[in-house]
């Protein structure tokens, strides 16, 4: 079989199943998992599909994408994005946490850091730093945004108004050419505004995927942010 039909094949496989995986693409075109990763390589700079661990799912937009998929994508980077801006977090800091797959990331690595206060929307952070007891853990509460497993709407925005942080771990769906910051949900937006004017310093958190594009609503600017970490 030609790599063209091959291509073909398995961009029609994504659009019925949504996923699939290198073990199964190499037995069914009995090819190695090194051709199935350099078929599938070629297909996502096609823009058809989105690689991740193991295999790849079909390519969705930001806003439409189940968090589970999105947490997948570019998992490495993020982990090493998180890796970073955990270092910049002291004993005693009080922080904010967006919500967000890269920004949950952060959270793993916030154990043993003695007397933190960590404020958040995301329910990922809440889980990792639930059973922590060096951690003073504060959620903003408010409706939760099923695809997002985040904390939205007035109540969210009106408890981040009552506390002042020494930085914001902020996430973001993408960042144009004109340095602005984007997000694909404007009830999110707001929380997210709100996270900006209550800390001291604003840090990106974002893989290198969300750079050199827009979305549905403008957060801020980029000059806004003190440290981007990609």
């Amino acid at each position: 079989m030609l790599a063209a039909e091959r291509h073909a094949r398995i961009a029609q496989l994504i659009a019925l199943q949504s996923a699939v995986t290198v073990p199964d693409l190499g037995k069914r075109f009995s090819v190695s998992d090194m051709t199935v990763r350099r078929d599938l390589q070629r297909l996502e700079q096609e823009g058809i599909l989105v690689r991740i661990y193991g295999g790849a799912v079909a390519r969705v937009s930001e806003q439409d994408a189940a968090y589970g998929v999105r947490e997948q994508v570019q998992r490495e980077e993020k982990r090493a994005i998180a890796r970073v801006a955990a270092s910049l977090v002291n004993p005693g800091d009080t922080i904010l946490i967006d919500a967000g797959t890269t920004t949950a990331q952060l959270a793993r690595h916030l154990h043993g850091k003695m007397a933190l206060t960590v404020i958040t929307n995301s329910l990922c952070v809440l889980r990792e730093l639930g059973g922590d007891s060096q951690i003073t853990l504060i959620a903003t509460g408010g409706t939760v945004r099923h695809s997002t497993l985040s904390f939205v709407g007035s109540w969210a925005e009106e408890m981040l108004s009552r506390f002042r942080a020494d930085r914001l771990f902020l996430a973001a769906t993408a960042v144009d050419l004109e340095r602005r910051l984007f997000n694909s949900n404007v009830h999110e937006t707001g929380v997210k505004r709100r996270m900006i004017r209550s800390a001291r310093q604003v840090i990106l958190s974002a893989d290198h995927t969300k750079f050199e594009k827009q979305s549905t609503v403008k957060i801020a600017d980029l000059s806004e942010v003190h440290c981007d970490h990609r």
